[in-house]
């Protein structure tokens, strides 16, 4: 049998996976402006991203717009791009990215932004703007990373969106198509004027003798600050999963947003304080506009805290009483009630997800997750009154004012958890802490590597002798680059260039490039101190933030 070629065998993949998705959606076969929407990860995740989704569904709405998908290749595919040369191309036409006119972007993890640079790259693109020439796609990026700092992805990305995607989508796409045959820097020029829209080549930055950051100056008519996009009417576009599909990484499960935004004030939370005001998602719209609410299916309910909305249990029960199910990724522990844990299990969820990030009432106060041990443990207790099995817990390690003692209340926590319900699993998921822009914490030092692998180490031999617990870390390595790219400027561009280059190795590229981590990471900030992101204007108080810092070190 005559072996496929290996274009004919990636093309065979992708029509695969196109024919075993649920979708109501199909690009328009011609359109004036066609888009390659491109998710920096494999299919599997990507599809998993509901805002990725939404997106998606709203450039393909446009009259004017086709909008394709497309994704970083698995792993096997990866190494067949290379190693043939093959261009990339989008999910629905197998059309290679370097022909569409626009390539956006939606950007949520900053270990992503490597995996951006990598599509460009086997696309066929140069990586940089400034190398980019008016035959090749023009580079658009949103998403929660966007809207915080931007800066270290500036030198790569033509135009960013700064906040919700609603109200922006229809004002760029009617610019780009009303100014097809303008110059790029036209066009540019056009975009800079919507709210919103963050043109980073239009912006100058300052330095002084000491490379400490003055500040933007801002060119060719580019607002001085810009200011973020916000949707206020979330029905303005539907909040449903535009696909569905079994390869997912959630299954084939149709996500749902009930809320966007948290107004529970966690300081270490850039996503509670950038997407402020918390919005509510009209759940009665789901079922009157979408057929699938009324039939069985799985859903997936999304937002920083679903049950604070105060139709999400009678959606529950909706969903229940029509043969299907749902499941919550996880909850704040404090709406955990007998109730929403009895519901959680009838809808055939096992494991309840709630994050207590520390191990002390004082050190939870700190951050502004104002819960005690007592309700920690009654949220247990619901969940296995009601006949949840396991029970999966967050915390963070290298919390701002974090003592030994409290890493040690964690496996007292824990030790009193297992004694009181033996019969229950326990996860333990611990990540490290990173000071976020846009966060009372944006002012304080990151804790060091050595500090942070110590302090799990010291956990991990304090569990290790519990039943039924299972831990597992994030490496603490990968938080300090995730830190590094948070809190960067845009000369990290180099950094993620030479990362490129060697495949991911970021230690390498930062002894190659000779950036001091210690500059971005590990020094306290005073409180007048110009961040990369304090051009961005997305609704919050410096001076206020500084306050609640304050007060948070004073705890």
């Amino acid at each position: 049998m005559a072996q496929l070629s290996p274009l004919k065998r990636l093309i065979d993949k992708i029509r695969a996976r196109l024919a075993a998705e649920e979708t109501d959606i199909h690009p328009k076969a011609a359109a004036k402006l066609r888009i390659a929407l491109a998710y920096p990860n494999v299919y599997r995740v990507g599809m998993a991203s509901l805002g990725y989704q939404i997106v998606y569904r709203l450039f393909n709405s446009m009259p004017d717009v086709s909008c394709e998908r497309v994704f970083l290749p698995d792993e096997e595919d990866l190494q067949e791009y290379r190693k043939t040369g093959t261009r990339l191309f989008s999910f629905e036409t197998q059309t290679p990215v370097a022909d569409f006119d626009v390539l956006a972007f939606s950007l949520a993890f900053e270990l992503d932004y490597l995996n951006a640079l990598r599509i460009m790259e086997l696309a066929g693109l140069p990586i940089r703007s400034c190398r980019r020439t008016e035959r090749h796609p023009l580079v658009i990026a949103g998403g929660v990373c966007t809207s915080f700092n931007p800066e270290p992805m500036a030198e790569f990305v033509d135009c960013f969106v700064i906040g919700d995607a609603e109200p922006v989508v229809p004002k760029v796409t009617e610019v780009l198509v009303s100014c097809a045959d303008c110059g790029r820097v036209e066009q540019l020029k056009n975009l800079s004027q919507i709210e919103g829209v963050y043109v980073p080549a239009f912006y100058e930055p300052r330095y002084d003798d000491n490379a400490r950051l003055l500040g933007m100056t801002p060119m060719y008519g580019a607002p001085e600050r810009v200011k973020r996009s916000l949707c206020r009417d979330l029905s303005s576009c539907p909040g449903m999963s535009a696909i569905v599909t079994r390869e997912s990484e959630f299954g084939a499960v149709r996500l749902v947003e009930v809320t966007r935004g948290c107004g529970r004030g966690c300081r270490f939370c850039v996503t509670g304080f950038v997407n402020r005001p918390p919005r509510l998602r009209v759940l009665e719209a789901y079922v009157s506009q979408e057929a699938h609410v009324s039939h069985a299916g799985r859903y997936g309910l999304i937002g920083a805290s679903v049950f604070d909305h105060p139709g999400a249990l009678d959606f529950c029960r909706r969903i229940i009483d029509a043969g299907g199910s749902f499941q919550v990724a996880s909850l704040r522990l404090e709406s955990v009630t007998a109730e929403v844990a009895s519901i959680i299990a009838r809808s055939g969820q096992k494991t309840l997800t709630i994050a207590p990030e520390a191990g002390t009432e004082r050190l939870r106060c700190v951050i502004g997750k104002r819960c005690s041990d007592a309700q920690i443990e009654q949220a247990v207790g619901n969940a296995t009154n009601a006949g949840l099995t396991r029970v999966r817990l967050y915390f963070m390690l290298g919390l701002p004012t974090e003592r030994d003692e409290d890493v040690d209340a964690i496996a007292d926590l824990l030790s009193r958890l297992t004694t009181r319900y033996a019969k229950t699993e326990f996860e333990v998921s611990v990540s490290s802490f990173v000071p976020k822009p846009w966060t009372p914490f944006q002012w304080h030092p990151m804790a060091e590597e050595r500090v942070l692998r110590n302090r799990y180490t010291r956990l991990k031999k304090a569990v290790a002798k519990m039943a039924k617990v299972k831990i597992s870390g994030e490496s603490p390595r990968l938080s300090m680059v995730q830190g590094l790219l948070a809190r960067g400027d845009r000369r990290l561009s180099r950094v993620l260039e030479a990362a490129l280059r060697g495949s991911g190795d970021y230690r390498a590229a930062i002894r190659e490039t000779q950036t001091e981590p210690a500059w971005y990471l590990y020094r306290a900030r005073t409180k007048d101190e110009v961040f990369p992101w304090d051009h961005l204007d997305v609704g919050l108080d410096k001076d206020a933030l500084w306050r609640e810092y304050q007060e948070a070190l004073a705890t």
